[in-house]
């Protein structure tokens, strides 16, 4: 049994070969027993959800859910891979077209896409990205580490105009796709196919134990009877061996697809927008698991039906996806004021291009648009944690988008998110760098700001060891601890930190360091030549910090303990302090003597710091 679907398809049938850009391709399927579900009974459906009424938004899309749907396979080592390649043709290595529209029962006017790209891993950390047929971008919908096995993610992709995708990869790997719902697009307002987000997002399943092989149904009475699918995030949490989960709707056929695959151990979570069921009256869906987990379920929005009100609002516009916000990146460094990555407890924004990229030009000064369809990425992880996706400026709730199990991880997810008039912004619980990649937008008001932009708390202290530097003593050296004393470190040409001193990024601490300095020479041998207001000291931290301490002041008291502590806390605010041994009570301009007697201590304060980690551009 493959870990990325459990059952075997109904083989298809070519039936036609097309062009696109200069490649055959091949054509729509044959309907097979899951087709049929998924594909004729959306499309009967979707006639009765468009009005001929007043005209909408260019580019308006309704949306059609379907049951998930295996569009192709590139493993050959699958059973049932063959079956899959009727409707997409390899283009290279690292390339794959797929035809979607005209195909599975889906419409050829078709012009957007939900799918789920499954990728496995081959050691190389690396991404996936689906585009329209024969254009490509720099975004990504899945991103995945060396030692990921697979990843799987939701991605909304514009169709071109012939209703194909390209499907590319910066290495060789092998890729699976589903797909669960379709846009079509309208001249008029609509009553199904629109999107109706939550005013809060609920969790609908809180640590459900999943067992392998099992199926759960999962009742949303948070969204009205006429909704045809829910908005939801899933993951599955302590995982018990590898294997996936599927959500589809509930009373019909377990699909050959999946929503998520996961490792032993880990917690995996993905975007999904599911076509919805009926269990004793109540909307449902049911969610399989091949491996077993505890199953969370985060519903933050649902799609209208046929019986729901005529609107604009809520409708799709699909654009060539584009990247609004990534903290890697040198021009959006200079946007957010020198600030680079998000530490811990910080949040980054973007706003809602206005009248660019495909968005709408504001009208009254609002830029008329309601949320965004987006995959989110969190790389250079600093720890485990989560990220939240929230309208800028208004409250933020205990949820999560992003899951993250480690420092250092690279970690994608699609999220539908509501926008402000102050746009979308990030929220970091552990800190790492966050790319957004936005692949079209709903039609509606973005929510009003409800306080001022979050204020980002200090960075947390910096462990041991540092990079220390001092030019005008010509001093370049490690602070090391040592709670023998520091004789070892010293003697070793380095800087103790004196024990149970500050630490930087500590804000209001008082740092001391120890060093040789003797007429012989020493680390610290040209102490002397610090000049008031001039000599700057920079302290360099494993996780990319620099922090720059202006020379203040200097003390010399005896070789207590005691005193030289207090005269390195004599200066208010946050404090560097250089001690070394000196022979003369007397102002020390000159070198140092053979004696030992008295204690020079050098004192500066935090004039700045910054992140220092890579950019890209």
């Amino acid at each position: 049994m493959s870990n990325l679907s459990q059952s075997s398809p109904d083989a298809g049938h070519r039936t036609s070969v097309e062009q696109v850009d200069g490649v055959a391709n091949a054509g729509p399927m044959s309907l097979g027993r899951r087709a049929f579900i998924a594909g004729v009974a959306g499309v009967a459906g979707a006639a009765s959800l468009v009005s001929r009424a007043a005209a909408v938004t260019q580019g308006a899309s309704f949306y059609t859910a379907i049951a998930p749907l295996r569009l192709a396979d590139t493993r050959t080592d699958a059973p049932y891979a063959n079956a899959h390649k009727v409707g997409w043709r390899r283009i290279s290595d690292r390339i794959i077209r797929i035809k979607v529209a005209g195909a599975n029962g889906i419409p050829q006017e078709a012009n957007g896409a939900v799918i789920s790209v499954a990728v496995i891993g081959n050691g190389q950390a690396g991404w996936v990205r689906a585009t329209p047929a024969g254009r490509d971008s720099f975004v990504a919908n899945v991103s995945l580490d060396s030692s990921d096995p697979i990843v799987t993610n939701l991605a909304t992709v514009k169709l071109s105009a012939t209703g194909y995708i390209d499907v590319k990869g910066l290495n060789a790997n092998e890729v699976v796709i589903d797909i669960s719902g379709y846009y079509t697009p309208t001249a008029s307002k609509v009553r199904g196919g629109r999107l109706k987000l939550l005013p809060q997002v609920y969790r609908v399943a809180a640590g459900i134990p999943i067992g392998n092989n099992e199926k759960r149904t999962i009742p949303v009475p948070q969204v009205p009877t006429t909704a045809i699918a829910v908005v939801v995030n899933l993951t599955a949490h302590q995982t018990k061996a590898p294997g996936f989960l599927v959500a589809y709707p509930t009373k019909s056929s377990l699909p050959e697809a999946a929503n998520v695959n996961f490792g032993a151990g880990e917690t995996r979570a993905a975007g999904a927008i599911v076509k919805l069921g009926e269990d004793d009256g109540m909307p449902a869906f049911d969610v399989f698991f091949a491996g077993g987990a505890q199953f969370f379920a985060d519903v933050s929005g649902y799609i209208t039906g046929p019986a729901d009100e005529e609107r604009e609002e809520g409708l799709f516009v699909p654009i060539d996806a584009v990247r609004l916000l990534d903290s890697r990146r040198q021009s959006d460094v200079a946007v957010a004021g020198g600030k680079r990555r998000l530490w811990p407890g910080w949040t980054r924004p973007f706003k809602i291009p206005n009248g660019a990229l495909g968005f709408p030009t504001a009208l009254n000064g609002v830029v008329r648009v309601a949320g965004v369809a987006m995959n989110v990425t969190s790389t250079a992880t600093m720890g485990p944690g989560f990220m939240t996706v929230l309208p800028a400026q208004t409250r933020r709730r205990e949820t999560s988008n992003l899951n993250i199990s480690r420092a250092g991880q690279t970690v994608s997810n699609h999220v539908i998110s509501q926008a402000s008039t102050a746009g979308i912004e990030c929220y970091s619980l552990s800190g790492g760098h966050v790319v957004c990649d936005v692949a079209g937008w709903y039609i509606g008001s973005p929510q009003a700001t409800t306080q001022g932009a979050p204020a980002d708390p200090a960075p947390p202290a910096a462990p041991l060891n540092w990079a220390l530097s001092v030019p005008d003593m010509g001093l370049s050296n490690w602070v090391e601890a040592d709670g023998a004393g520091g004789k070892a470190v010293v003697d070793r040409g380095q800087s103790w930190h004196w024990t149970n001193t500050g630490l930087v990024g500590e804000m209001g601490a008082s740092i001391v360091a120890f060093g040789h300095r003797t007429s012989s020479g020493g680390p610290y041998r040209y102490q002397h030549l610090l000049r008031p207001n001039g000599s700057l000291l920079y302290v360099y931290t494993l996780d990319e910090r620099v922090y720059t301490y202006r020379y203040h002041s200097y003390v010399i008291t005896n070789g207590s303990a005691w005193n030289i502590l207090n005269s390195a806390r004599g200066v208010p605010g946050s404090t560097f302090s250089l001690v070394s041994c000196t022979g003369t009570r007397t102002q020390p301009t000159v070198e140092p003597t053979g004696s030992v007697v008295y204690r020079l201590v050098s004192r500066f304060t935090l004039d700045s710091w910054a992140d220092v980690s890579p950019t890209i551009d």
